[in-house]
């Protein structure tokens, strides 16, 4: 299509295009015509940052002129004089450094559209009057993350009062012990991130976080960062069984290491789950146990990558058991169990449920003794998932200090799947939606033909992760090179041999 074809397309296609163009290309394209000018101009200034850099400042009076354009504001900087201003259809606020707040109170009694509100800033010390302002003049506050932020003692009450006004809370902080008001619920909260660093914030202690938690009845996500001595998870299960959270669907537990007899009882309490994330707990079969008595039916995404007692069979279980699964990020899966069909004769198809499984994190772990062809066994199962999108078979996924459990005989530098076109990666040509491939040490053959393969077989392919090996007539850049040229963008791993 030439310039003069483009400027005869209908309004809203030219802006469909502009959408997909960077801040440079959308420029230059503005100096082409009036039409894309006038066109482009909203995109243009739609989302602005204020910083110390020349190249992105922008003049206050240009500012000004087309300040109904702006719906996303970064400041970065101190500059008193554009928080007079007031943007209309604004709905994103970010406030990057200590000096913002000087005059920010005004600027967000200017700016009552805002929605979204990020404050990320080690040394930032909101003012009372900031969170107060927050919490009257907003029409229909929505999310608000606090990154590093300092809450004093004389703001912590407007601070709590202003958070209950939010939907969504992302609160890394440093608040002042006690300093949750006692009567203030939360009812308009549905997704809340509670991730503190618990060296610097322990005045806000485990107790005082699961109160704050059980004051947002209407909680439908929760991503909880639990401390390793001082977590209340008996008082959590207490919770849980009072059906504090009827509504919960999404739970995220991280830095929570339990024994399986207590995590048991929070499985048994929490109500039926689309998405769960544990990390460093020790999931064992009791766990297990009630995680498919109750959950099996609902889950879509489940990432376990943490927990070392996840076992091999377990995973098999989910994959072959949980049939709105699309999601699951697990510790490994043994060849064996992988290529192997359950012992339930009257299941035929094992992986039946899992044909629309988009997303897939693990280890595939290959014993010394497992005969030659079950790798392309392996590829052959592997190319059941025909709606994969994303494919990681790398044991980086693992933690360094994991050790599986006994049972399951495998440790982080087991032999992995070694994936090349020998061992029968062309079955995998049925991952025609795949965007991600990620593989590991164990795929030493991984070289040009392969790379020339997935170019030509996954018309999708956007990220490849993985060493290629090199030969005397193609070296590492060079596959790189061919992997750019049909827009594939390759990353290397850090090896984990020694």
């Amino acid at each position: 299509m030439t310039s003069s074809q483009l400027l005869f397309l209908p309004a809203e296609v030219l802006l469909l295009i502009g959408e997909h163009l960077d801040r440079q290309s959308l420029y230059a394209a503005m100096q082409t015509s009036t039409l894309l000018y006038t066109t482009y101009t909203p995109l243009l200034w739609r989302t602005i940052s204020l910083d110390d850099s020349s190249e992105r400042q922008v003049h206050f009076k240009a500012l000004q002129s087309r300040a109904d354009h702006v719906h996303n504001l970064s400041i970065m900087t101190f500059l008193p004089s554009y928080y007079t201003l007031s943007f209309p259809r604004l709905s994103s606020l970010s406030l990057l450094n200590d000096y913002s707040f000087l005059c920010a109170p005004t600027f967000v009694q200017r700016n009552p559209t805002i929605k979204d509100l990020f404050i990320i800033d080690r040394q930032s010390l909101p003012t009372k009057d900031f969170w107060d302002a927050v919490y009257s003049e907003w029409l229909q506050p929505r999310s608000l993350t606090v990154q590093d932020l300092n809450v004093t003692e004389r703001a912590a009450s407007a601070f709590w009062k202003a958070c209950s006004r939010f939907e969504t809370l992302r609160l890394s902080f440093h608040a002042p012990s006690a300093s949750l008001p006692k009567d203030l619920a939360f009812p308009q909260v549905t997704h809340l991130d509670l991730k503190l660093d618990h060296q610097r914030m322990e005045p806000f202690c485990a107790e005082e976080q699961l109160a704050f938690i059980k004051a947002c009845p209407s909680l439908t996500s929760l991503c909880w960062s639990l401390d390793h001595f001082d977590s209340p998870i008996l008082q959590f299960q207490e919770a849980l069984s009072q059906r504090t959270w009827t509504q919960l669907s999404d739970v995220e537990l991280r830095g929570s290491i339990h024994l399986d007899t207590e995590m048991v009882t929070v499985m048994d309490s929490l109500p039926p789950l689309k998405r769960l994330v544990l990390s460093q707990c020790s999931f064992g079969p009791l766990t297990f146990s009630k995680l498919k008595e109750h959950h099996f039916a609902t889950l879509e995404v489940l990432n376990v990558v943490g927990c070392e007692r996840f076992t091999s069979a377990m995973t098999m279980e989910v994959l072959s058991r949980c049939p709105r699964l699309q999601v699951l990020s697990c510790p490994h899966i043994q060849l064996k169990d992988l290529i192997q069909l359950p012992q339930d004769e009257q299941q035929q198809q094992p992986y039946t449920y899992q044909q629309h499984l988009r997303h897939l994190d693990t280890f595939i772990s290959k014993g010394d003794t497992d005969p030659a062809d079950w790798t392309i066994k392996a590829m052959e199962r592997l190319s059941t998932f025909t709606h994969l999108e994303h494919l990681s078979l790398c044991p980086a996924l693992l933690d360094p200090e994991c050790h599986f459990q006994e049972q399951d005989q495998v440790h982080v530098t087991s032999s992995g799947l070694d994936v090349c076109l020998a061992n029968g990666m062309d079955r995998l040509n049925s991952l025609s939606k795949l965007s991600f491939f990620e593989f590991g040490d164990s795929s030493p053959r991984m070289g040009l033909e392969e790379a020339q393969w997935m170019t030509q077989s996954w018309s999708q392919l956007k990220t490849v992760v993985g060493n290629f090996s090199e030969t005397e007539d193609c070296s590492r850049e060079d596959i790189a090179m061919l992997l750019k040229q049909h827009d594939v963008t390759h990353l290397t791993i850090q090896s984990n041999k020694q």
